[in-house]
This record gives C-alpha cells, sequence and structure tokens, in this order.
C-alpha cells in the first residue's frame, strides 16, 4: 500500500521542468534532420522553435521550480533572451532566404550574421557560466553548457580562420567542408548530449524527491 502511494505522487515540477526541456532539445534535433529538406514553407524554423522552448523552460522551470539558473535575474534573463533571439533569427534567415533565393547575399546580409553570432555568443556565454556558477544543476553537469558553448566558438573561428580559401567546382574547398560538418556535428551532438542528461536529471531528482517522501507502513494503515 505504501508503494502504491508513493508510486502515485505526481512529478515534482523540478523534474518535470528538466524532463521538457530535456524533451524539447531531443524534439528539435529530430525536426531539423527530417526537414531537410524543408517539407514545407518554413519548416526549418520549427526545429529553432523547439530549442528556444526548450530554453525558456529551463530558463523559467515549472511552476516557479526547476531553474537551471535559480531565478536570478542575470542568467534568466540571459537565457530567455537567447532563446527569443535564436527564433527571431532563424525567421528572418528564412524570409530573407526566401527574398535573395537567386541573388548574391547583400553586405547587409553578411554584417547581419557576423552581428548574429556576436549576440548569440554574448548571450550564451552570460547565460553557461551562470549555470556553471549558481549550482542549480549538480557537478560535473553544470559545466556541460559552457563546454557545447566553447566548442562552437571554437568550430566558428576555425571557420572563419581557414574556411576561406578558394572554391572548387563542386563547392567550398576542403576545409571549409570538414570545418562545417564539425560545426553541424558539435551542434547536434551537443545538443543530444544536454536533452539526456536533462532527462537523466529529471528522473534523480524525481527519484530523489519520491525518497524524501515518508513510507507508510501497513500498521500504520
Amino acid at each position: 500500500m505504501a508503494n502504491s502511494q508513493l508510486r502515485d505522487r505526481p512529478v515534482s515540477p523540478a523534474s518535470l521542468a528538466l524532463l521538457i526541456g530535456g524533451g524539447l532539445l531531443l524534439a528539435s534535433v529530430v525536426i531539423t534532420v527530417i526537414a531537410q529538406p524543408p517539407l514545407f514553407p518554413y519548416a526549418e524554423t520549427v526545429g529553432p522553435a523547439l530549442y528556444s522552448a526548450a530554453l525558456l523552460v529551463f530558463a523559467f522551470g515549472v511552476r516557479g521550480v526547476g531553474s537551471v539558473t535559480a531565478r536570478r535575474p542575470v542568467g534568466t534573463i540571459a537565457l530567455a533572451l537567447l532563446a527569443l533571439w535564436l527564433l527571431l533569427g532563424s525567421v528572418l534567415y528564412g524570409v530573407i532566404g526566401d527574398v535573395f533565393s537567386n541573388d548574391p547575399a547583400p553586405p547587409v546580409l553578411m554584417s547581419f550574421a557576423y552581428a548574429d553570432s556576436f549576440v548569440q555568443f554574448a548571450l550564451a556565454l552570460v547565460a553557461v557560466m551562470q549555470i556553471a556558477r549558481l549550482g542549480a544543476v549538480p557537478t560535473p553537469w553544470n559545466w556541460v553548457p559552457a563546454g557545447m558553448v566553447a566548442a562552437l566558438t571554437v568550430t566558428w573561428l576555425l571557420l572563419q580562420v581557414l574556411g576561406g580559401g578558394s572554391a572548387t567546382t563542386y563547392g567550398p574547398n576542403l576545409v571549409a567542408w570538414l570545418l562545417m560538418g564539425l560545426d553541424g556535428l558539435a551542434r547536434i551532438g551537443g545538443t543530444i548530449l544536454l536533452g539526456v542528461i536533462a532527462i537523466v536529471l529529471a528522473d534523480r531528482v524525481n527519484g530523489r524527491a519520491r525518497a524524501d517522501v515518508p513510507l507508510v507502513t501497513e500498521a500504520q494503515t
């Protein structure tokens, strides 16, 4: 009877926040992969939308509980702004891509791309350092987001420095192809890793919450 009551106990909000956020991250990867080529107009924005939703869940938690930034203003605002910026950027890139689909990319688009990368990096850096510092996520998992940002930064810098060689008849040079593949692998692999870790931590948090519930013995019932 005690075990039945324990099984029927609802999932804790902190565990639910991690579970939903991790599930959204994994779903964003699946949608991004199967939407190549796009199955319908602006299908490429669905994956980023799910990713942004995951970041918002991680930032605010569920019912005010489960925030990876402990709902501290700096980290929470940075993570929420990053979510909104990623979603806005995906929509803008889709619209701009349709407008200039048959024309060379204008200089203003290149300027926006560099500004977009800088804003993403700045917001992500603030968010992941707050996650690592505040301790709302247990060690050593609190450093995984920072490691992902570092890996993406390195691949982006290498692509800017080494990927600008002369193009071949078939497209970008070999170094650019390799670096773009490495960047894509880091993004997809990092997202999957974060999603799996979040789901595992959700189960661990929920198990700890259930263990804290006093068991009712048969004699007491």
